[in-house]
């Protein structure tokens, strides 16, 4: 495990494998560590290095209470920071949910530094919410943590223990900090489309940002999407039986481009 990061924020990664280089970045509950129980490592470790990022917040990256650490211009210079320590000019990505969302905006600001995008479950539309909402979810965060979140995605069907734990190892505070620094999201998706990288979209057809995540679809000449029939919003990131024969042609066509 190494650690890098701007204005002295402190980013955990790590590498794994040999080949081009492929970014993996989790979502909002999670870590670096989720890639390794989901089956990712072991399926693309032999053709890619893998560059496994814990994102601000969360494992053994700084998790500060500010949430102006959390913005999304930030978290993208993050993974910069990880590239640049790395010594890989340009690599692959593929981002889960929060991670796929810091993917776009990463393209949108720095094209020259990625090959493709795989995103799961997540899209470059903007979004937006009440300021007083945003604030009143934080509060819920910093009273009772992700266990909630956690509940609520038991109800719809079994979770792994090793996600479960994963998404209740965030911070209270932190989830708090996170939720209000990304509340608001600039919509990319122009930026996207003239990027001209190729861009590979997963997700459910039961995940309830399908229709944002069709728009951008449609709407950037460079990206495909894979729709996953009976599936909600994780199944993108758990669901390897369906997304890797996807994926890995994908990587393979793109991620040395």
């Amino acid at each position: 495990m190494r650690r890098t990061g701007p204005e002295g924020r402190r980013i955990a990664w790590e590498t794994v494998g040999s080949g081009p280089p492929l970014v993996l970045l989790h979502g909002s509950f999670g870590d670096r560590g989720t890639w390794w129980p989901g089956g990712h490592v072991g399926a693309l470790a032999g053709e890619h290095r893998l560059v496994l990022i814990d994102a601000i917040g969360h494992g053994e990256s700084d998790a500060p209470d500010d949430p102006a650490a959390y913005r999304i211009d930030r978290q993208a210079g993050d993974v910069l920071a990880v590239l640049d320590a790395e010594g890989a000019g340009r690599a692959a990505f593929w981002g889960a949910s929060m991670g796929g969302t810091i993917g776009f905006h990463l393209l949108a600001r720095h094209p020259e530094r990625l090959t493709c995008l795989i995103a799961s479950g997540a899209h470059a539309r903007g979004l937006g919410a009440d300021p007083a909402d945003v604030e009143r979810e934080a509060a819920f965060c910093r009273d009772r943590g992700a266990a909630p979140f956690v509940e609520a995605v038991e109800r719809r069907g079994a979770l792994p223990g090793w996600m479960r734990d994963a998404m209740l190892a965030i911070a209270p505070e932190a989830l708090a900090a996170q939720t209000v620094g990304l509340f608001e999201l600039p919509d990319v998706t122009a930026a996207v489309a003239e990027a001209e990288v190729p861009v590979l979209l997963l997700a459910g057809d039961g995940d309830h940002r399908l229709p944002a995540i069709r728009r951008t679809a449609e709407a950037v000449p460079k990206a495909s999407l894979l729709e996953l029939p009976g599936c909600g919003h994780l199944d993108a990131f758990l669901r390897l039986d369906l997304t890797l024969p996807v994926v890995r042609p994908f990587l393979r066509r793109y991620a040395t481009a």
